[in-house]
C-alpha cells in the first residue's frame, strides 16, 4: 500500500468513526462507490489502522454469550459475571436476567408454559407487572404433593398470569404416581389431556434442569426416595427436565419413574419454539450440555463459570 492509498483509508476511517458520517455520505465526499467505502473500512480494521475497543464491564460476558451461541447453536445465551457474588446473589441475578428476557418476549407470544421448581419461582417473582390479557399461561406438569406449593406449576402459573394480567390454566393432577396404569388413565382424562395438549403447544416455555444426585428438589420434598435415586443411577440417568429423566444422549429413560409422570414429554418440549432454562450451578453443567445439544433448550441463562466450562467441553 502506498502513502496515498493509506491516507485515503485513514481519511475514510476518520470520517466514519470520528465524524459519524454514513458510508453513503463518505462515498459522495470522496467520489467513490459505497461498496468501496465499505471495503476500505474493512481493510482499515484488518490492517490494524483502526482498532475498535469496547469500553464496558459487560464485554467479558458478552463475548461468552456470543461464543456459547456459536458453539452450541443457541438462539440466545445470557451470561452473568459471578465475581464477588454470593450463591444467593447469583440466583437472584440470573433470575432477573430470565425474567427480563421473558418480559421482552410478551408482545410476540400468545402462550407460556411453566414447569416447576425454585429457579422458576425466582423468575416469576422477578417478572415486571404488565398488561397482556391475550396471553395464556399453562402448567407443563402436575403438582408435587401437599408441601412446597409455592413452587408447583399451578401456583407459578397463577402468579405469573396475575403479574402480566393474562389467563391461567390449571392441571389438576399429581406430577408423579406410584401406579403406571393410573398415570395413563389420568393422562387420557379429557380435562387433563386438554391442558397437556395446550402445554405441548405453547410459544414459550420456562423449565428447570435437575440433577437428581446433587441438590435435588424432588428428593428434598420426598418425591424421590433413596431407592429411586439408586434406580436412576442404575439406569444411567444424567438429569431431568420437567421431571422427565434422561440419559447422556438426551433420551428419556425407560423406567417406572418416567412412566408415572403426568406432564408433557421430552419430545413435546423439543417442539416448543422457545424453551428457556437457568443454570447457575456447575454441578448441572453436563446436564445443560446434553439438554442444549439435543434441542431441549435454546434460550440459556447462566454464569460465567458455567459458560466457560461449557465452552471448554465443546472443544474436547
Amino acid at each position: 500500500m502506498n502513502t496515498f492509498e493509506e491516507k485515503n483509508i485513514i481519511k475514510i476511517a476518520c470520517l466514519y468513526y470520528e465524524d459519524g458520517l454514513t458510508q453513503a455520505q463518505i462515498a459522495k465526499i470522496i467520489g467513490v462507490s459505497r461498496s468501496l467505502v465499505s471495503k476500505l473500512l474493512l481493510d482499515a480494521r484488518e490492517q490494524g489502522i483502526v482498532e475498535i475497543t469496547i469500553n464496558s464491564k459487560n464485554e467479558y460476558t458478552s463475548k461468552l454469550e456470543r461464543s456459547l451461541e456459536a458453539a452450541y447453536g443457541l438462539d440466545t445465551a445470557m451470561v452473568i459475571d459471578s465475581k464477588d457474588l454470593t450463591n444467593e446473589e447469583i440466583e437472584k441475578v440470573t433470575a432477573n436476567y430470565g425474567a427480563h428476557y421473558l418480559n421482552s418476549r410478551l408482545k410476540s407470544i400468545r402462550s407460556i408454559g411453566i414447569s416447576w421448581g425454585k429457579g422458576i419461582r425466582r423468575v416469576v417473582d422477578s417478572v415486571i407487572y404488565s398488561s397482556n390479557i391475550e396471553i395464556s399461561v399453562v402448567p407443563l406438569i402436575g403438582g408435587m404433593g401437599d408441601s412446597h406449593v409455592n413452587i408447583h406449576s399451578n401456583q407459578l402459573c397463577y402468579d405469573l398470569a396475575r403479574k402480566i394480567r393474562g389467563q391461567s390454566k390449571y392441571l389438576y393432577a399429581p406430577a408423579m404416581l406410584s401406579d403406571e396404569q393410573l398415570a395413563i388413565a389420568l393422562r387420557n382424562n379429557q380435562t387433563i389431556k386438554s391442558v397437556l395438549d395446550d402445554g405441548a403447544n405453547v410459544d414459550f416455555a420456562v423449565v428447570g434442569l435437575g440433577n437428581p444426585y446433587a441438590g435435588s428438589t424432588m428428593e428434598e420434598i420426598g418425591y424421590l426416595t433413596e431407592s429411586d435415586i439408586q434406580q436412576l443411577k442404575t439406569d444411567e440417568v444424567l438429569g431431568d427436565i420437567n421431571s422427565n429423566f434422561f440419559d447422556a444422549k438426551g433420551e428419556k429413560v425407560d423406567n417406572e419413574i418416567n412412566k408415572s409422570i403426568v406432564g408433557i414429554t421430552l419430545e413435546d418440549i423439543r417442539k416448543i419454539p422457545q424453551v428457556m432454562t437457568i443454570v447457575d450451578d456447575l454441578r448441572r453443567m453436563p446436564i445443560a450440555k446434553i439438554a442444549i445439544e439435543t434441542n431441549l433448550i435454546n434460550i440459556f441463562v447462566t454464569t460465567d463459570k458455567v459458560a466457560q466450562a461449557l465452552l471448554e467441553a465443546a472443544t474436547e
